[in-house]
């Protein structure tokens, strides 16, 4: 297990060796063997990445990502993720685009949350409204882990502080599928409406009457009780 960075900067600034010495391929090949198929630790996954995405040429983000997703490791998600994320600034449609690919191909809850929370989610916060309007028409994909990874973003943006105004917005996408029948819809949904619930609680209760709609499923109800209640725990305390 890989537990520090002091630990790992030296992998890392060895990989990028053999990227500037053997090029692309080598560097996949020697990524997977001496980061992936090792017990890392999230951040420090992370970390590598952010490097990747310093040192690689642009035009190879994209096809970094292809290769090590190919190999389905669950850091590799990670590793992909923030690629992609560090990419929103300048290529937003493109790393939803190619989140959504890789979270429907994935076809796992992992895939889903870590990179529907590292993409989506900091989509949200960097650039709110454009944002936004993507997930809306994630809600109509075809692959039920996409539908669920707006929960994971949106959840992500909910603890990170975004302000009331978007925090408004976040629930009326939740609510618009707060009727699905689907249960990974349902874990992603509900799990970012009790994230709404614990930290805008004032939000949850303007849109009391929304969220007591028929229409609205008993189990969205009971996630946002949850988020309350976690809420009322940490006050008191």
């Amino acid at each position: 297990m890989l537990n520090r960075k002091s630990e790992v900067r030296p992998i890392v600034s060895e990989l990028l060796d053999t990227y500037q010495v053997l090029g692309l391929e080598s560097f996949c090949a020697a990524f997977y063997e001496k980061l992936l198929q090792q017990k890392v630790k999230f951040p420090l996954l992370e970390f590598a990445a952010e490097e990747t995405y310093q040192q690689l040429d642009e035009t190879e983000h994209l096809p970094f990502c292809r290769q090590i997703a190919a190999h389905q490791t669950m850091g590799g998600n990670v590793v992909v993720a923030i690629i992609l994320k560090e990419r929103i600034p300048k290529h937003l449609n493109e790393s939803f685009a190619e989140a959504a690919k890789f979270i429907a191909q994935g076809q796992e809850w992992y895939v889903s949350d870590l990179i529907g929370e590292r993409v989506f989610g900091n989509g949200i916060l960097q650039f709110p409204e454009e944002a936004l309007e993507k997930l809306k028409r994630l809600r109509e994909h075809e692959s039920k882990w996409v539908v669920r990874s707006i929960g994971a973003g949106s959840h992500l943006a909910t603890k990170r502080g975004i302000n009331k105004e978007v925090a408004t917005k976040v629930l009326q996408l939740l609510l618009s599928l707060g009727d699905s029948k689907e249960h990974q819809v349902r874990k992603g949904i509900g799990w970012a409406a009790k994230t709404m619930a614990r930290f805008h609680p004032d939000i949850i209760e303007l849109h009391r009457k929304e969220i007591a709609a028929a229409s609205i499923g008993n189990w969205f109800r009971r996630k946002v009780n949850i988020g309350l209640e976690r809420h009322r725990h940490a006050q008191s305390h």
